[in-house]
């Protein structure tokens, strides 16, 4: 037993021993195998193995943009990010361990004797355990994959600092270099880039990594061709993945498609389909190859069998958008414009989740639309591309303008059109008017009739194809899939839901979803209750059925009054589309067709002088030199002392304007400067004679705001809010006045006898004179977080125990929300109701019982003025009115016999 436990000593003794010497704080051979061993397969190895773990997983969660370059690293999409984070986090930890209590710093004790710069470098090694770096590295690639670029840069920059002589060097700067791409420093990471290129030790085994960086960095800085040149050299290096590969080559196509190389770009996305990838990029691939396919090439008829054949096949109904889309560039390059258009018309209305696709699509139609010209189907297309396109589209700023200048365009061209329609048929003999409505209402008829026979016809065949569908393949169970109500019908619904998809496409479930535009009707015509319910006694207006001769007649100008409205109407409809034309189309012909249409109709409008010299510029713009002078004529003959002959007379007017409105300029910098030298009665008569002087221009709120801020500190703050109300009342909206508001707002909260002052003056101006002889009221204002029941309740049975005689009745009125009113009514007088008001205040604790003074106010108040009150809803300016004009008698006598007066 004694032997056995001295083995189990000696054992013990040798393993502290060995522990000792491999601390790192020795720096022994053993010590160093010891941590290099421990790090490498206890630690290391478990990190790596979660970050390989990560990575699969993010290629599991990578989504392909298919619509733009697709990303090279997969680390770019911000899914990925959360996929993977707990396996990079665990990546992170262990390579933390081995950096903590692994690393060996300490120097190993020098040899005697000269020493051999093998022998040398090693001793000036900053680290001696060689897993140190790679944990170095894996926790910044763990960071790239979260998402944490910055923490990665600072990593792969240590990783140069500390190792700078090792192997690993290289692959540090290409980490850095990806790093600083995504968060944008694109120089330093060329600078990178550029250096990595110059080093002749640089490692084959990272040649992949770099042309993939490089090429990488020109897809970001959108030099596609040199990015292609490096996505070539990388494919070229031996041992690539084959899913790198195929990822490699569908970029490349892309690239080469971008920058206008289609044969290389065709030739590509082949080899995509040849390397047979995921279904997902082997159908874009097929579709790319149509849309790179160029008129003359051998493969038009193979591109067209191959789609019509994707077409057919039921895995791609979720594509058909994007086949047709396919289709329609095909018949483009072919010079097929008219099946073009069919094509695209179907990638549209075959879209249903792909919104990129419907507004792609488009946007094709809309740019064909627009070269025609035909600007209202343009317009159409127009607004559906800019729905469905991100706001990140390239060029969807300039997109939306065209878009809303078209919509502009095609709202003045129907409010033009249907003016000039209504005007006609004004003019028409009444007979022959009928005549054209009934036309119009025997139309609606008709299409309304085919509509619902359609709409029967389709509901037949839907019934009989479920109910073919359900006879062939009953429900396991029996019956129905959950009873015969549709919702409750599974089969039903899974009919109805993806027809629905077809018809409208995803809706958000709400109300008025049908709509693009979300404003309801309320708001239309001015809120909830703008019109009021004719059932409850309101003035809803009358609901028309398009099949009346009423309901067309109601907008026909038939009395002077209407015509001259709609005269208005047509004539601004003309010159704005003259000004779209010319300013946001630039068609200046057309331009010159609806000014010139607008003079002939209008020769002394009011946008006669406008358009003469509108149409001056455009025939000059379009080389008609005889036209243009004869409207520079007219102009000068008709309107001389217009804006727009001087704009033709005085070559420098517009300089001159110019100068006057910097005069304007120079003398405000003037006045400011006084302001700023606490100059105030030089900046009071400066500003007053630059607000009479410069009458009308922009500045004058700028004048006023620094006069008020100058009368404050001359005059006073009452002084000072007096000149800011005027500025607020007279420039409302513009900068200026938004701050005086900030400065009366201020003065309320911080001096509140101005604001008391300015409710009192309110009142005497609100409230009528004081008439103590007439008919007056009492009236308590409660604070509305007291009970108002309470107090009601016991006012009445006060009343009733000691003024039953007299008849009061009191009233509970909402008066705002701070107050409400208990009213007792009537007394003959002011001095009978203020008597009761002494009554009420002296026997408070029965009446107002556990309820402070200061949370409620007693006061009497004419019937007018209650009528005032209860219709600006504001307390205080009464209060004011009433301290001011009625003389508590409670307050100096007290007499039982209240009523008397």
């Amino acid at each position: 037993m004694a032997y056995r436990n001295a083995i189990y000593g000696i054992i013990i003794f040798l393993l502290l021993c060995c522990l000792i010497s491999c601390s790192v704080e020795k720096n022994t051979s053993l010590s160093r195998n010891f941590h290099n061993l421990t790090s490498h397969y206890n630690v290391y190895f478990n990190g790596y193995e979660s970050f390989k773990k990560g990575k699969e997983r993010a290629k599991e969660n990578f989504n392909n943009d298919y619509t733009r370059i697709l990303k090279l690293f997969l680390y770019e999409d911000e899914s990925v990010h959360n996929a993977v984070n707990a396996d990079m986090k665990r990546a992170i930890d262990k390579a933390t361990k081995v950096i903590t209590f692994h690393s060996i710093t300490a120097k190993p004790k020098v040899k005697a004797g000269d020493q051999s710069l093998k022998q040398k470098t090693f001793y000036e090694k900053k680290e001696y355990n060689k897993w140190v770096d790679d944990s170095y590295m894996l926790m910044g690639m763990a960071y790239m994959y979260q998402g944490e670029y910055f923490l990665a840069v600072e990593t792969f920059k240590h990783v140069l600092v500390t190792f700078p002589e090792e192997e690993i060097r290289f692959l540090a700067m290409n980490w850095l270099a990806r790093a600083n791409i995504m968060i944008g420093e694109m120089n330093e990471a060329e600078r990178i880039l550029i250096s990595l290129a110059d080093e002749s030790e640089f490692p084959e085994d990272y040649l992949e990594d770099y042309h993939a960086t490089r090429a990488d960095y020109y897809i970001k800085t959108e030099s596609y061709s040199r990015a292609a040149e490096h996505l070539e050299m990388a494919l070229e290096v031996k041992g690539v993945k084959k899913d790198e590969k195929i990822r490699y080559t569908y970029i490349l196509a892309q690239l080469y498609e971008e920058s206008g190389q289609n044969e290389l770009a065709l030739e590509n996305y082949k080899n995509v389909t040849r390397y047979n990838p995921p279904y997902e990029m082997a159908f874009n691939a097929r579709v790319s190859m149509a849309e790179v396919y160029e008129s003359g090439s051998q493969s038009s008829e193979d591109l067209k069998k191959l789609l019509t054949k994707m077409l057919k096949d039921s895995k791609n109904e979720e594509y058909r958008d994007q086949i047709y889309f396919a289709l329609g560039n095909i018949a483009f390059e072919e010079g097929n414009k008219e099946k073009a258009i069919e094509y695209y018309q179907l990638s549209v209305s075959s879209s249903v989740q792909n919104h990129f696709q419907k507004g792609y699509s488009s946007l094709t139609l809309a740019e064909i639309y627009y070269e025609e010209p035909d600007y209202m189907l343009s317009a159409a297309y127009y607004d559906s591309a800019v729905s469905f396109l991100d706001r990140d589209y390239p060029g969807y700023s300039k997109l939306t303008t065209l878009s809303a200048s078209l919509g502009g365009l095609v709202y003045n061209v129907n409010t033009y059109e249907l003016e000039d329609s209504l005007q006609m048929l004004a003019a028409l003999p009444e007979e022959k008017r009928f005549s054209i409505i009934d036309g119009i209402i025997e139309q609606v008829r008709k299409e309304e009739e085919e509509a619902r026979e359609a709409e029967q016809q389709a509901m037949q065949n839907r019934a009989y194809n479920q109910s073919m569908l359900f006879s062939n393949n009953p429900s396991p169970g029996g019956g129905n899939q959950g009873g015969s109500w549709y919702f409750y019908n599974l089969n039903a619904k899974s009919f109805g839901q993806p027809e629905f998809r077809m018809k409208w496409g995803d809706r958000t479930l709400e109300d008025n979803w049908r709509r693009k535009n979300k404003q309801t009707i309320s708001e239309l015509t001015g809120g909830e209750d703008a019109a009021g319910d004719s059932i409850n006694g309101g003035n809803s207006p009358k609901i028309l059925d398009n099949k009346s001769r009423e309901y067309y007649l109601v907008n026909i100008p038939l009395t002077d009054s209407a015509m001259d409205q709609s005269h208005l109407r047509l004539e601004d409809a003309l010159y704005n589309m003259g000004l779209i034309y010319q300013e946001n189309l630039l068609d200046y012909q057309e331009s010159v067709n609806a000014f010139e249409q607008l003079l002939n109709r209008y020769p002394e409008g009011r946008y006669a002088a406008s358009s003469m010299y509108h149409l001056h510029e455009l025939h000059n713009n379009l080389q008609n030199p005889e036209r243009a002078g004869m409207y520079k004529e007219q102009l000068l003959a008709e309107y001389p002392d217009s804006h727009y002959s001087m704009l033709l007379n005085n070559p420098n007017y517009i300089q001159e304007l110019q100068e006057e409105e910097q005069k304007v300029v120079r003398f405000y910098e003037g006045v400011y400067e006084h302001y700023r030298q606490k100059e105030y009665q030089t900046v009071i008569r400066d500003a007053s004679w630059a607000i009479q002087e410069f009458e009308g221009d922009p500045l004058i709120p700028k004048f006023k705001y620094i006069k008020a801020m100058a009368v404050g500190a001359v005059s006073g703050k009452e002084e000072m809010k007096t000149e800011m109300d005027s500025l607020i009342a007279q420039h409302p909206g513009v900068e200026e006045s938004e701050r005086a508001k900030e400065i009366v707002d201020y003065l309320y909260v911080t001096f509140p006898v101005i604001k008391e002052k300015e409710e009192a003056r309110e009142a005497e101006v609100i409230y009528t004179g004081y008439e103590p002889e007439g008919e007056h009221y009492f009236l308590i204002a409660l604070n509305r977080e007291e009970d108002l029941n309470q107090v009601n309740f016991d006012l009445l049975n006060y009343n009733l125990d000691h003024f039953n005689q007299y008849n009061l009745n009191i009233e509970k009125v909402n008066l705002s929300n701070d107050y409400n009113l208990l009213v007792v009514k009537t007394f003959a007088n002011a001095e009978g109701a203020d008597r009761y008001l002494g009554v009420v205040k002296e026997q408070r604790d029965e009446i107002l019982t556990g309820i402070s003074p200061s949370r409620y106010r007693l006061m009497i108040i004419s019937p007018e003025n209650f009528r005032i009150l209860t219709e600006h809803k504001e307390i205080n300016p009464y209060d004011l009115f009433y301290q001011k004009h009625y003389k508590t008698k409670s307050d100096e006598e007290e007499d039982p016999h209240i009523m008397d007066g």
